[in-house]
């Protein structure tokens, strides 16, 4: 198989399932309990947490480990509105389907939700995000990077913006973690959700930052985990393989960074110089690397996607999260997209095993796939 969907989930790497296989072995007690087992596994709990707040630059206090991106998105979401449905948030119009969602569910129950559109290449329009920033906002949320064309927001403009009315900041960076630095601090973010699956961790790990100085109220209820934000027993095997996985790749970044920016700059120049009609989707170079969103008019994602894994490659027409589903991509139609064209993307995310000469054997197969497609 050639996989080129890591933005959907990525292998879980050697180190770390060695470091998971570990700790379901060393450290299988209860963080919780207070016996000498107990405290072997809240002991090896607390240095996971330290270890990847060092990476993320912020106090261990402020990292709560949750179950995935999903549940720390909806964690910021309605931990800030604490079931006071009044006032209001704003989102971008190209937000993953956790906040999104999760942003419509508020809606029913009250609160109102500005959508701040974005540009063609994905950006969010600074100006119209200051025309809706007021006092009743209670929060900003906006992804760092797209995760269906991977462009990278202006997120040290969107938190000055939030800063003047002192609105706290939270930002989807499941798709930047481990392939970017985020400077919190420095962009203004004052929460921020992340995952273990994207960075070669197990998966039914992530994280949510919360900065100390701002409240957030629990959405379960149950022990003192997590001091009480996230309760429930914490998964430590996934949690040690997830900052494991973290720190591989803060190691790797740089180098993997261009390795994976070139190539997809690659795969784009091949798929020009072979296949006519195509449409690149996202900021050119404002991207995370690896990720490169293409539509093909004439035909539609859906059937290059079952055509292509028919010959043993695994790409996306999106979120993994819509597989299955009927219609366009909502993140190609925000950026101004033609019918033809927002039903007709095609993402290719690549990884750090990813090679030239898979890319060569993608586009040639591409080619004879678009061309039977278009012939129907």
């Amino acid at each position: 198989m050639i996989y080129f969907d890591h933005n959907a989930t990525t292998p879980i790497i050697p180190e770390v399932r060695d470091t998971v296989e570990n700790a379901m072995e060393r450290y299988w007690a209860n963080p919780s309990s207070t016996h000498t087992l107990g405290r072997k596994a809240a002991d090896e709990l607390e240095l996971a947490r330290d270890r990847l707040a060092a990476l993320l630059k912020v106090a261990s206090d402020e990292i709560h480990f949750t179950s995935g991106g999903t549940e720390a998105d909806n964690l910021a979401l309605l931990g800030i509105i604490n079931g006071e449905y009044t006032g209001s948030i704003v989102i971008s119009d190209i937000e993953h389907p956790a906040v999104g969602n999760a942003a419509e569910f508020l809606e029913e129950k009250g609160v109102l939700c500005y959508r701040v559109p974005v540009d063609k290449e994905g950006i969010l329009r600074i100006n119209e995000l200051h025309e809706v920033v007021n006092d009743s906002v209670q929060l900003v949320s906006v992804m760092f990077a797209n995760n269906e064309i991977g462009t990278i927001q202006p997120m040290k403009q969107i938190g000055e913006t939030a800063a003047r009315y002192h609105i706290p900041l939270h930002s989807d960076a499941v798709q930047a973690f481990g392939k970017m630095p985020l400077n919190l601090t420095e962009n203004g973010i004052s929460l921020c959700s992340i995952s273990s699956h994207k960075i070669y961790g197990p998966k039914g790990c992530g994280a949510l930052y919360v900065s100390r100085e701002v409240p957030i109220a629990p959405r379960t209820y149950g022990g003192s985990q997590e001091r009480g934000i996230r309760t429930g027993t914490q998964n430590l095997p996934a949690i040690l393989g997830f900052v494991k996985a973290a720190e591989i790749a803060y190691a790797k970044m740089n180098a993997e960074r261009e390795y994976l920016f070139n190539l997809t700059e690659f795969l784009y120049s091949r798929i020009t110089a072979t296949i006519t009609d195509v449409v690149r989707n996202g900021h050119p170079e404002q991207r995370i690397p690896g990720t490169l969103n293409i539509s093909f008019p004439g035909t539609t994602s859906d059937m290059i996607v079952k055509a292509l894994d028919k010959q043993r490659i695994c790409v996306s027409g999106g979120a993994a999260c819509h597989s299955g589903s009927v219609g366009s991509s909502h993140v190609l139609q925000a950026i101004g997209r033609r019918k033809q064209e927002a039903v007709a993307g095609v993402r290719f995310s690549l990884g750090r095993a990813s090679t030239r000469e898979e890319v060569e054997i993608v586009v040639r197969v591409l080619k004879q796939v678009v061309e039977s497609l278009r012939a129907q």
